[in-house]
């Protein structure tokens, strides 16, 4: 009795622990989606939205459909042609050259190949072989040169499709708005555009080519059996009952297998995004040491990327497994049968080879089916992906109409601003900045400057109130002709692997070498680049830059002046740069403003002191307003006591 009351107690707990493994399982693969991509965390999907998502794969194949037609045609005459001549050529070298009995006193072959036959007729074993051999070499040769030139045509039909797809990807990513940006790794984007995309044509053969050429196959087989053994039904039995088989054995397994594959891509996206966030920290985790740090930080997002590849690999190879069981019971049910009407007459050893043959071949199209239905589970989650960044909401185009030239100003009235989270940053916001002017936003950090100058090309939309330029709400001007309007240099300037020609043209490519020269004179860089031994030539990278921060924002500045937008924001655009460089800077940016609204967010006072107007903001609101000097008279004004702060901090 102690003993069975230990047994259940034993029991019961590995039942716990299994559970427990099985939670944990879940929880950690929910943790990777969260870790993969904040913007996408609805990854677990049902057989219904698997559905929909190959369907909306097989969509593509409508850009590409005649190409299409020709592979799939040309393959399936390739493997139909093997299907119907293969398994006489056995029958023949049975029959005819091991056993050597005549042509003439053997049956069994099909209408078709009765010219064939009769032609061996009288034929010893030697020609007969002869005429074997040259037939094999002839179709050896034959599928050699069409898998070779069909692999070159499939291969270029893919990458079309694929190229379709990243590029509609990468719109749609360059599409989200700013806030879905901070939650969208970029590690994760490029994976999604360099690997998942590769799925669509995979799920469109799979699809529409495989269950027709098994199907096809399947039938061929059987027609052909059947007009050469009219009287061995049980060989279709065999068959066609192999795929309910099949089904039975891997459909309880789909979600499951859609799991570890969704985990899969996860962890590789995650481990996408640590080697993409190592290579742009390069220098600061030099400067830190945090070399061993890094290390380990790589060492423990490879493991995982490993551990899930073994999971995976484990729960397809179990279906496997039961698939190849399923597999051997029906091969070795339906071999005793055939080996039973050998033994009792009715087929000859010839027939045996040619039966056995032709069911592998019907049995292989069910199995092919029931595989494919497997592979397709990996292929919904990666289509996932694809279709769920190609899905996300883009920027909300509320522009009802173009913006005109513009020639007045920018005006905020009563503006507030609340993120998504619920932060309110901008409240009870008004201030205007008239063409001529340079406007400097100056405040605290975290007071709302960078919001307040978002609102003006729309990258926020204002909660409250409107932002207006030349009386023209920028909610209703569309985002192209508010945008083409508008120049946003960023505090960092990122460079792209170009040219410092390519890069400054960032915004106007179509900009000659001279109007490059003249923004990057105004903008005080051009002497450096001529003193460079490839000048305007010399090619950047993109984290480890040739350019010092301050030469990256002057290359920043020298594209927002080259785009000769009406509106021109600076954002910290003089922090990196010597008091001899600033000064010559803010000169320059005086005689820029002569035809553009110029605002500054700035902090130091060199820049400040020379702007037309000086906005003072503090915890999202505007505490003070005009120039320096008239803020500077206010004996308890709030920029008063912020420059002399600054005053005091730098003696």
């Amino acid at each position: 009795m102690a003993s069975a009351e230990t047994t259940r107690t034993m029991s019961e707990g590995e039942q716990q622990r299994r559970r427990f493994s099985l939670r944990t399982l879940r929880e950690d693969e929910k943790a990777l989606d969260t870790r993969a991509s904040l913007a996408d965390l609805e990854t677990d999907i049902d057989y219904r939205r698997t559905f929909r998502l190959i369907g909306r794969s097989v969509l593509f194949v409508r850009y590409v459909w005649l190409r299409y037609v020709i592979s799939f045609a040309s393959h399936w005459l390739r493997e139909n042609l093997a299907i119907v001549l293969a398994p006489w050529i056995g029958k023949i070298l049975i029959d005819h050259v091991v056993l050597g009995v005549p042509v003439e006193d053997v049956s069994g072959y099909p209408s078709f190949l009765l010219p064939v036959v009769e032609m061996l007729e009288g034929a010893s074993v030697g020609p007969i072989l002869f005429w074997v051999v040259l037939f094999s070499v002839a179709g050896l040769v034959a599928g050699l040169a069409h898998g070779y030139v069909m692999a070159l045509f499939d291969t270029r039909l893919n990458q079309s499709v694929v190229h379709l797809v990243r590029c509609r990807l990468f719109g749609s990513v360059q599409a989200l708005p700013m806030t879905k940006l901070d939650d969208q790794p970029i590690g994760d984007s490029v994976y999604r555009v360099v690997n998942d995309t590769g799925v669509i044509p995979d799920v469109i053969t799979t699809v529409l080519i495989q269950p027709v050429s098994a199907v096809s196959a399947f039938a061929v087989a059987l027609v052909t059996l059947l007009s050469a053994y009219p009287d061995s039904p049980a060989v279709a039995v065999f068959a066609v009952g192999a795929l309910p088989m099949y089904l039975f054995v891997i459909v309880p397994f789909s979600r499951m297998l859609r799991r570890r594959s969704q985990a899969v891509i996860a962890a590789q996206s995650a481990f996408t995004s640590n080697i993409e966030e190592g290579m742009d920290n390069m220098l600061a985790v030099q400067a830190l040491g945090a070399k061993k740090t890094e290390r380990e930080r790589f060492r423990k997002d490879s493991a995982e990327t490993f551990k899930r590849i073994r999971f995976n690999g484990l729960a397809f190879d179990v279906v496997g497994t039961f698939l190849e069981i399923a597999t051997q019971l029906l091969v070795w049910g339906f071999t005793v049968y055939v080996v039973a009407q050998v033994i009792f007459g009715d087929f000859s050893p010839g027939d045996f080879v040619v039966v056995v043959g032709y069911f592998a071949l019907m049995r292989e199209p069910a199995q092919k089916l029931a595989y494919l239905w497997i592979g397709l589970q990996g292929d919904a989650a990666r289509a996932r992906r694809v279709f769920a960044m190609l899905e996300a909401p883009p920027e909300t185009e509320t522009g009802r109409y173009a913006l005109p030239p513009v020639e007045g100003g920018v005006s905020f009235r009563q503006v507030g601003f609340v993120y998504p989270d619920g932060r309110r940053a901008l409240r009870d916001v008004t201030l205007d900045a008239g063409m001529g002017q340079i406007v400097a936003i100056v405040g605290p950090t975290g007071a709302g400057k960078t919001t307040l100058a978002y609102l003006i090309p729309r990258y926020h939309a204002a909660s409250e109130g409107q932002v207006l330029i030349d009386g023209h709400d920028v909610t209703d001007a569309t985002l192209e002709s508010l945008r083409g309007q508008t120049s946003y240099v960023f505090q960092e300037t990122q460079t792209v692997n170009e040219s410092i020609l390519e890069n400054i043209r960032l915004g106007k490519p179509d900009a000659s070498r001279q109007l490059v020269e003249g923004a990057a004179r105004t903008a005080g860089i051009h002497d450096f680049i001529v003193s460079m031994p490839d000048g305007y030539d010399t090619k950047l990278g993109t984290s480890t830059s040739k350019l010092s921060v301050g030469q990256k924002q002057r290359i920043g500045i020298a594209r927002g002046l080259l785009k000769d937008s009406r509106i021109l924001i600076l954002d910290e655009p003089t922090s990196a740069l010597d008091p001899e460089t600033e000064a010559y800077l803010v000169n320059a940016l005086q005689e820029a403003a002569r035809n553009r609204i110029v605002i500054i967010i700035a902090h130091r006072l060199s820049t400040v002191a020379l702007a037309d107007q000086v906005v003072f903001l503090d915890d999202g609101r505007v505490l003070e307003q005009g120039t320096h000097a008239e803020l500077m008279a206010r004996e308890d004004g709030n920029y008063r006591r912020f420059v002399e702060l600054q005053t005091e901090s730098a003696v």
